[in-house]
């Protein structure tokens, strides 16, 4: 039986820089599909172009590539390589390299006539570590999450109602996948539920998605993560993980997390950022004009995938009774504005400091796109408030219900996003 091989939108974001020289840097979690990725660009190069592929969890390729870029072009030729042409490096898992930078760098520099590296990584902290040189010029970095919505249902084999789905949903003038919307309804409950690891997505079983969770938390999360870093209170850390889920969504206070989970405000910041870089959290920052009338400092928390954070708080009920309903409905909205974030773009949040707000300001082609997030769609005063102080013609509203214009605000379905 043939393996299918299911399409990612990074995939196409990658393919027209393959002929340009720069080193290409693939990073996400565990379990997000990088491997998988890589034999998609394989099936990219063209003869007389050859990939060449190294998995450094494998001792003995680690050992070669470790060695330096003449010891692996020696291995390279006793392989067969063909060196009168331009060849292709996918290596997985790079931030195993005793030294990537000097790696890439001499590669990049000496060889990129004859090599194009594809590079993958679980962890942007650890590279940053071991990248003792910023390499501008010599990488171009990716980003790979957990599915979007639109590839999840390209996994559910629903590629029309996946097709239906807008490329912007800010631009957007009508709704053809209206008459879907029961469809768009009933997967969205389950992604919701139990997120977009490729794996958890593929699997029908309902147990079997929770011990895919399972295991993605306990191998990632309890041993990667600590192993990696070599986190000296493992118990502490895992106690700030699951805070962090219940949390999700609300404003980050480091000095109440330092309380409760009884480790110095350094460690826990320093813990934020390991979640952040091994792309388990999002922190996103206020957006602000004036200092004395709008909060400037306090970041929110979100998890990149709603079905982890659910395994973590106990709690993968589809019941509509949930009191964590809105909290769920906003951490898939930041994660799916996030994986359509375009280069130069910012993803905010906006909160007065009498307390009206908005979930999350978008800032993109010089335009601000205010955006509340509703289990059902009303304006919200907070929005009302912000067209007025930024003179913002328009605002969204994402509510698991249909698209409707009215005079000052646009409903989106949620599963747009």
């Amino acid at each position: 039986m043939v393996e299918k091989i299911f399409d990612r939108g990074l995939r196409t974001k990658i393919i027209k820089f393959l002929p340009d020289r720069e080193a290409i840097v693939i990073l996400g979690a565990r379990q997000t599909g990088k491997t998988t990725l890589l034999r998609l660009l394989q099936k990219e190069i063209q003869p007389p172009g050859q990939p060449f592929c190294f998995d450094l969890e494998n001792s003995r390729h680690l050992e070669i590539l470790n060695s330096g870029p003449e010891e692996l072009i020696q291995y390279l030729k006793i392989s067969g390589a063909n060196l009168t042409v331009k060849n292709y490096l996918l290596i997985d898992e790079v931030q195993y390299l005793s030294n990537p930078s000097k790696f890439i760098k001499l590669m990049v520099d000496h060889y990129s006539n004859k090599f194009k590296l594809i590079l993958t990584g679980s962890s942007a902290l650890l590279i940053k570590m071991k990248f003792k040189d910023s390499l501008v010029g010599r990488k171009l970095v990716f980003n790979l999450y957990p599915l979007s919505f639109r590839e999840f249902l390209i996994f559910k084999n629903e590629e029309k109602l996946a097709s239906l789905l807008p490329d912007n949903p800010f631009i957007q003038k009508d709704d053809p996948g209206r008459f879907f919307s029961q469809d768009y309804q009933r997967y969205l409950q389950e992604f919701l539920i139990y997120g977009g690891f490729p794996r958890v997505a593929l699997e029908a079983d309902k147990e079997k998605k929770i011990k895919v969770l399972g295991e993605i938390v306990d191998s990632y999360i309890y041993q990667d993560i600590r192993s990696l870093f070599r986190l000296k209170d493992i118990a502490k850390f895992n106690q700030l993980v699951k805070i962090l889920a219940a949390q999700s969504s609300g404003l980050l206070n480091i000095q109440e997390l330092s309380k409760s989970v009884g480790l110095p405000r350094a460690t826990i910041s320093n813990y934020l950022t390991i979640l952040q870089d091994t792309y388990i959290l999002a922190l996103i920052s206020p957006y602000f004009t004036n200092k004395k009338k709008e909060v400037v400092k306090s970041p929110k928390a979100y998890f990149l995938d709603t079905g982890l954070r659910n395994y973590l708080i106990g709690n993968l009920s589809f019941s509509s009774t949930r009191d964590d309903i809105g909290r769920l409905l906003e951490n898939l909205a930041l994660a799916s504005l996030l994986k359509r974030k375009e280069e130069g773009s910012n993803l905010c949040f906006w909160r007065a400091k009498n307390g009206t707000e908005v979930d999350f300001i978008i800032q993109e082609d010089g335009h601000l796109f205010p955006l509340e997030i509703k289990r059902l769609g009303k304006s919200h005063r907070g929005l009302l408030s912000f067209l007025k102080r930024y003179k913002v013609e328009r605002g969204y509203i994402a509510h698991q219900s249909d698209f409707k214009q009215e005079a000052k605000f646009t409903y989106l379905p949620i599963w747009w996003l």
